[in-house]
């Protein structure tokens, strides 16, 4: 017997790592909207350490190493942990994982956008009823505010460069004349790896700025300069507190505060905020989705 209903909004990480584990609980109808069927949304890798929370992304990871090191013009400093890897998973694939564990008759899929109409959300100009909302749309980025801001792609040589069995997750050595400016490199093989240049800024660079500082970085560091360039990446991704509230629903992911402003990592607190939610519902407790302490 169906006694409440859920409705979740987002074809994202948030929305469908919330659906898959709220999908099973009893005497609960699970709406999802998912939008329009006609957005481009390009993959790219997700990157995590290995915890209990996340074990199923784990299972599925394209990509796991033990060591990542952190390189600053006078120092190196190598880390490694066996127990908790440093892991990488495509989007998408993430998603079809979620997907594959939604064939449920008590999922409802609605392919048409939702909007904020008269501080309402609202379907096909109907105001989106029920007992739970959750609602994961991009949040709009607030002026003058630190970003951290990339820009890659995966880098093939013709010849052995990588050490494929250490990432680098922060390298310092690149111009710092814009803001804090890293590169971050996933060696996938010795030949292959995802290079992107990171920046922490209140302004996005261009294009070219992102790619020169790739180049200048591989040449000097790794004495490459011939490779080929494939899976283009970039993002922006907010570094405060985001303080949206709503009336009528629960705002979860980027858009609920899942971001780790110090960092910027989010998808670990995803699938924490994920895990908080499902229990609270499970066991009648109030919806609380706050998951980073601002102190």
């Amino acid at each position: 017997m169906i006694n409440k209903e859920i409705n979740i909004i987002g074809d994202g990480c948030a929305a469908l790592s919330l659906a898959r584990l709220i999908r099973n609980l009893p005497n609960y109808k699970l709406n999802l909207f998912i939008g329009s069927k006609n957005k481009i949304n390009k993959d790219h890798f997700w990157g995590f350490w290995k915890v209990k929370i996340n074990k199923e992304a784990y299972n599925n990871a394209n990509h796991v190493w033990s060591k990542w090191s952190i390189n600053t013009d006078n120092s190196k400093h190598i880390l490694s942990s066996v127990k908790h890897p440093y892991c990488v998973i495509k989007r998408q694939k993430w998603l079809n994982v979620c997907r594959n564990q939604l064939e449920s008759k008590k999922i409802t899929v609605f392919e048409n956008d939702v909007f904020e109409k008269n501080n309402k959300l609202v379907f096909e100009n109907k105001k989106i009823k029920g007992d739970l909302i959750f609602d994961s749309r991009p949040p709009k980025l607030s002026n003058n505010v630190l970003l951290q801001h990339f820009e890659g792609f995966v880098v093939t040589s013709k010849k052995d460069v990588f050490d494929e069995k250490l990432v680098i997750l922060m390298d310092f050595r690149c111009d710092q004349s814009r803001g804090m400016h890293f590169i971050y490199l996933l060696p996938f093989s010795k030949r292959k790896a995802l290079v992107e240049s990171t920046m922490f800024s209140k302004t996005v660079e261009n294009k070219e700025f992102y790619s020169t500082e790739i180049s200048k970085y591989l040449k000097k560091y790794f004495n490459l300069t011939e490779f080929t360039k494939s899976d283009h990446e970039k993002g922006i991704i907010p570094m405060h507190y985001i303080s949206d509230v709503s009336k009528d629903s629960y705002n979860i992911g980027t858009r609920g505060g899942a971001v780790r402003p110090s960092s910027g990592y989010a998808f670990t607190f995803i699938q924490k905020q994920a895990f908080q939610i499902m229990s609270q519902i499970n066991n009648g407790k109030k919806i609380n989705t706050k998951i980073h302490k601002k102190n």
